[in-house]
């Protein structure tokens, strides 16, 4: 099994992608187009030795940027009216966009029935957002496709 880096390319059962994070088990991350996959690492392979992808945030980094200059690709909007999360929301898209991200995602929690509704009432209004879908692994988790 070979160690894997976050921003190793990689050839997986599921085709070429990115590692964007290690996981407890031997598993990794891997960000194939624009979806992310999670695959055992004795099942990934390099596809060039020492080549490195420049790695955006992982999708469980926080909603500040990793490094600056980069778009987080995760945002909290727990404890915020509707009004604020509507700004944070505009601001996290076109920060996201600039960045190049594939997806993009919304913490609003389980019971966020209002900060939710805006978000996805927003999100429908802008023509730059591919698609949007609650994680089927988390409710509280709006999952946005750019």
């Amino acid at each position: 099994m070979a160690a894997f880096s976050v921003g190793d390319a990689v050839q997986t059962p599921q085709g070429k992608g990115v590692v964007r994070e290690l996981r407890n088990g031997g598993r990794l991350l891997v960000q194939i187009q624009a979806r992310m996959v999670v695959v055992a690492a004795v099942d990934a392979a390099p596809t060039a030795p020492s080549r490195r992808i420049a790695a955006s945030p992982a999708p469980a980094a926080a909603a500040t940027p990793s490094r600056a200059g980069h778009a987080p690709a995760e945002v909290d909007l727990h404890g915020l009216r509707v009004d604020e999360a509507l700004r944070r929301i505009d601001e996290a898209l076109d920060a996201a966009l600039r960045a190049g991200h594939a997806e993009l995602r919304f913490i609003h929690g389980r019971s966020g029935g209002r900060l939710r509704g805006a978000l996805h009432a927003r999100l429908r209004g802008i023509s730059a957002v591919r698609g949007l879908r609650i994680d089927p692994h988390n409710a509280g988790v709006t999952i946005v496709a750019l």
